[in-house]
């Protein structure tokens, strides 16, 4: 009988060991599996940010890329009302002349609210910037804690 129960017992304790061997294989699955989930959720999250940042980025370009076009603009009318005011300035009655000078003022005027208008645009859009930065940078901070808690 000794040897029956013996038999037994050590069956016993090989299906612990296999059942053992299988829940540690499982535990690790599991582990891989949430480490997949967690990166992925991590990754989805982190790209929105960053897609946003280089939105804001672009933007702040395209303003500056269009004040320096609308400068130059501006600097072509004011130079060619000069030119013409220098060529017909014999010829024209002082109003007219009064008028495009007066037009040149607020040519310059425009110029000067346009420099103003980027500025605030670009200024803008820089908080914008910082406060997206500031996110992505919680976002990690928070994932590389949730990381630790979860032991990945």
């Amino acid at each position: 009988m000794d040897m029956k129960y013996s038999n037994l017992l050590q069956g016993f304790i090989q299906e612990l060991d296999d059942c053992y061997v299988l829940m540690k294989k499982k535990k690790e699955d599991n582990k891989l599996e949430v480490e997949y989930i967690f990166k992925d959720m991590e990754n989805k999250k982190l790209d929105s940010i960053k897609e946003v940042i280089d939105d804001i980025q672009n933007l702040i370009g395209e303003r500056q890329k269009l004040r320096d076009e609308i400068f130059v603009d501006i600097d072509k009318m004011i130079l060619n009302i000069t030119n013409f005011l220098n060529e017909k300035k014999d010829g024209m009655k002082p109003e007219e002349a009064v008028d495009l000078k007066r037009k040149i003022t607020e040519l310059e005027q425009a110029k000067t609210g346009e420099k103003l208008n980027a500025w605030r645009d670009v200024s803008n859009l820089k908080k914008e910037l910082r406060d997206h930065l500031r996110e992505l940078k919680d976002k990690k901070d928070n994932f590389n804690v949730l990381e630790s808690m979860v032991d990945l």
